[in-house]
């Protein structure tokens, strides 16, 4: 019995000084973990361009990141926000105007993606700038088929086929105003596309 208590007894006292040890061990972590932060933030008001420094470097690599992708302002950005999800290559195949790009950078974030309005505004506008809608081809309209017409500058066929017929009877247009003659085809229609007009 005697054996039995000195075992139980020196249970108690091992766990003791484990515990003892325990707390010990945890207030001086706390203590070092105070150090530190003092220390990191007395360097931080001391030498912010030292403490910034990896974010600049990080800011490096990621823009080093995808050569493929234009290195105009705003690259960073796209790609340490969109990398999270999916390749920021994928955008390559896409050409839109700004608010199709808009539309994009809103559905990613309905999907989860991660940042701050500005960042998303300076995705929107890196996008824009290097990847925009393709350029409406032009149409001649002294040489265009009725069909190409109504293509190319949404009008019915109706309209192209009086351009056409117009064309044919009074030579070729030389400006906006000798095609607005054409009385079949709505002058609206006709300013809605001048710039994809060519005479």
């Amino acid at each position: 019995m005697k054996k039995a208590g000195k075992i139980i007894f020196g249970g108690w006292v091992r766990m003791a000084c484990l515990v003892v040890c325990g707390v010990a061990l945890s207030v001086a972590c706390a203590l070092t973990l105070r150090t530190t932060d003092a220390q990191a933030q007395a360097t931080q008001s001391v030498t912010p361009t030292t403490a910034q420094a990896p974010a600049a470097t990080t800011a490096a690599k990621v823009a080093g990141a995808y050569p493929e992708l234009p290195a105009e302002q705003g690259k960073d950005v796209f790609v340490r926000v969109c990398s999270q999800c999916h390749s920021p290559d994928n955008v390559m195949a896409l050409a839109q105007g700004r608010e199709g790009w808009e539309n994009t950078v809103s559905q990613m974030v309905g999907y989860g993606a991660q940042g701050s309005d500005d960042d998303f505004t300076t995705i929107v506008a890196y996008l824009a700038k290097n990847f925009p809608a393709p350029a409406a081809a032009k149409i001649n309209v002294n040489r265009a088929t009725a069909q190409e017409l109504a293509t190319g500058l949404s009008l019915t066929q109706t309209e192209a086929q009086a351009i056409v017929q117009y064309r044919q009877a009074n030579g070729d247009f030389k400006s906006i105003d000798d095609l607005k003659k054409v009385t079949a085809v709505d002058a609206k229609k006709l300013d809605a596309v001048k710039d994809r007009l060519a005479f």
